[in-house]
């Protein structure tokens, strides 16, 4: 497996090379705002901007603008941001606690949700549990995210005269009550809502599964229904299930830029989403790469799941 593992990782280098060069070109030859517009502000002379073209290194030509930037990724510099010219480096340590915080509390709190309820709904077919357990699949999958952030704002401030925390970054280890105000009702909204695919497809799973011969000898041998559960249906029915939860980590992982954004959470999707409003470049170019690296891993590591899941996997 490990030997599987490290030829999937050779790979990486030359995936995030094609990213980082197809990123890069798009950036600078699709129309939009120039970025020394943006930093000089709408009445700025042609002399300040060329002055500010040269200063970013903008006046040369793609092609050297690109090995530039690759020369200096490679030794970990990925430049500085237009706007503040601040480390892209430091200001992505900064950060990162925060997105990484949101993505893992939404991707538990979907997994315990859509795992849960789907093993439910599958064991009661047809029952009130299973037809409450649909619907709500179906309004999860139908709700923009975007929509049901913005009432999370609303409803309680107007129905309850409360005012959740917005805005900033508090430590889960200097002040954990206000951390979990902070960022538990995003992660539940994008939680509950990558959820709902994750059910059904539990549910359907876990009905093929409990309609199998050795299900019907576990029960006759009489185990519990939760060894039955547990230790053989849900075991069998892992591998999509896995799957699924790679799909719905992808999902949340957009989704918390939007999160980001509205909740003013200062982390790496509200940075990549200013960042390309303003034209940032490098730092656009450096989210873009980080992205898609988090993307190829996370994939690489469900399939290496499939094996400690199912032992009939065998990587040789």
């Amino acid at each position: 497996m490990w030997r599987y593992a490290l030829r999937r990782l050779s790979f990486l280098p030359i995936i995030l090379f094609a990213i980082s060069l197809l990123t890069f070109i798009i950036l600078r030859v699709l129309p939009g705002q120039d970025p020394a517009l943006v930093i000089a502000g709408q009445g700025a002379t042609k002399a300040q901007i060329s002055q500010i073209h040269a200063q970013l290194g903008l006046d040369h030509p793609i092609w050297r603008q690109y090995l530039t930037w690759v020369g200096d990724a490679l030794r970990g510099d990925f430049g500085t941001t237009y706007q503040s010219q601040a480390s892209i480096r430091h200001e992505f340590v900064r950060r990162f606690p925060a997105s990484f915080e949101i993505v893992f509390l939404s991707l538990i709190v979907s997994a315990i949700t859509g795992i849960t309820f789907g093993i439910l709904s599958a064991m009661y077919r047809n029952s009130v549990m299973d037809y409450a357990v649909r619907v709500f699949a179906v309004f999860g999958a139908s709700i923009p995210e975007f929509f049901l952030l913005t009432l999370l704002i609303i409803i309680p401030s107007y129905l309850f005269n409360y005012s959740a925390p917005i805005g900033g970054y508090v430590s889960p280890l200097h002040h954990p009550w206000t951390n979990l105000r902070l960022f538990v009702p995003p992660a539940l909204v994008l939680g509950i809502g990558g959820s709902a695919g994750l059910m059904r497809l539990v549910r359907t799973t876990m009905l093929e599964v409990l309609h199998s011969d050795y299900i019907r000898t576990a029960h006759a041998k009489g185990l519990s229904q939760k060894s039955v559960i547990i230790g053989h249906a849900l075991r069998n029915a892992a591998t999509p299930i896995l799957t699924a939860l790679g799909t719905a980590f992808v999902a949340i992982f957009g989704g918390s830029i939007i999160a980001e954004q509205i909740m003013s959470l200062q982390g790496v999707g509200q940075w990549f989403f200013t960042s390309t409003v303003l034209r940032d470049l490098p730092v656009v170019q450096f989210l873009a790469v980080y992205t898609a690296a988090v993307v190829i891993i996370v994939n690489l590591i469900v399939d290496l799941s499939y094996a400690v899941a199912d032992r009939r996997v065998r990587y040789n």
